[in-house]
């Protein structure tokens, strides 16, 4: 038996879900509704942090901000209006890290560096993710094929 397991590069889990117009009411069920796409929650996700959390990054990447931990914990407990618990959210932090959605050099997390709108940005992350698994996923049906 081969051990699959480590093979995996990355999972990915893309959503194809319709953008109702009860989605747009609210900027918080805009949030909920791109990270259920994006596959970064699950469709029962009942905990906020995850959620609040991607609308603090959202709008700071969304300026061209690029927060450090600290200035997301201020943004989150403005938001919220409760102290939020640091290690969780850099439990949340360090898990979008290893998805690949977020990047963090000298203290500082971004998305991308070059100046791209944040919808660019993670349209072009996903992408390059997509098109490399079904390179491999090609070269393996070709092999198939012969």
């Amino acid at each position: 038996m081969i051990p699959e397991s480590k093979f995996i590069r990355k999972e990915i889990v893309l959503r194809n879900m319709w953008l109702a117009d009860e989605v747009r009411l609210t900027r918080k069920s805009m949030v909920r509704w791109v990270a259920l796409s994006l596959g970064l929650i699950s469709e029962k996700e009942s905990r906020d942090l995850i959620v609040d959390l991607l609308d603090v990054l959202f709008e700071f990447f969304a300026k061209g901000e690029e927060p450090t931990t600290q200035e997301i914990l201020d943004k989150l407990k403005v938001k919220t209006n409760e102290e939020p618990n640091p290690k969780a959210v850099y439990y949340h932090l360090q898990k979008l890290m290893d998805q690949g959605l977020l990047q963090r050099e000298k203290g500082k997390y971004f998305i991308s560096r070059e100046n791209k709108r944040l919808s660019v940005a993670v349209k072009e992350l996903y992408l390059k993710e997509v098109n490399e698994a079904l390179g491999e996923i090609t070269k393996a049906l070709e092999m198939l094929e012969k």
